[in-house]
């Protein structure tokens, strides 16, 4: 949901009832893309499919996301598989972006499947001031390359603010990466016994 094509669901309440059926996209570009850009309160509910594969690795130069959430926004996925088939690095199913100061973002995950042939959900830290807040109750998240499930990404040498809680489901592997451990504002639960393992740097 682009703020410039649509400002009249910018921060507005939306649930995507996919009914069964499937959105697809493919990205053929080198620059960062979404194939959905949230920029307000989105869930996503009614088992169906949101898919898209690259054809272009730009190695880490940009990401490549089915869903990007943005600073001020919340995503809730209710059941439906949402998935990146790959094709580059930095391919995420769900990538969550603080950037900056433009308000506090959530993501929640209550069922439903996650999947990526390279990292399902990216938390990218990026603020110093806004919390990005990741909480798994269920679902099965994963990559079907065997990379992270979940990457908890402080990016820079600052202090920004971090969550996670895994309180149910499946889950693959978890890298928690840290630019500078000692500045970072971090929070993080695991209470599921399905995570695969947990690696911090």
């Amino acid at each position: 949901l682009y703020q410039e094509e649509l400002p009249q669901y910018y921060n507005k309440v939306i649930t995507l009832d996919l009914n069964g059926k499937t959105i697809s996209g493919t990205d053929t570009g080198t620059a960062s893309y979404a194939l959905i850009e949230n920029k307000g309160n989105l869930t996503i509910t009614g088992n169906g499919k949101i898919t898209l594969s690259a054809t272009n690795n730009r190695g880490w130069n940009a990401y490549s996301s089915t869903i990007s959430t943005q600073a001020g926004s919340t995503l809730t996925v209710e059941n439906g598989t949402i998935e990146h088939l790959g094709g580059t690095d930095m391919a995420y199913a769900i990538d969550v972006l603080t950037n900056g100061n433009g308000g506090n973002v959530a993501v929640t995950i209550n069922g439903g499947t996650i999947v990526s042939a390279y990292r399902a959900i990216r938390q990218f830290l990026n603020s110093s001031t806004c919390l990005n807040e990741l909480v798994v109750n269920g679902g099965t998240i994963e990559s079907t390359t065997g990379n992270y499930a979940i990457f908890f990404q402080n990016a820079n040498k600052y202090a920004n603010k971090g969550s996670i809680e895994i309180n149910d489901g499946t889950v693959g592997k978890v890298y928690l990466y840290s630019y500078l451990s000692d500045s970072t504002e971090l929070d993080i639960e695991i209470h599921a016994a399905a995570v695969e393992g947990v690696t911090a740097y």
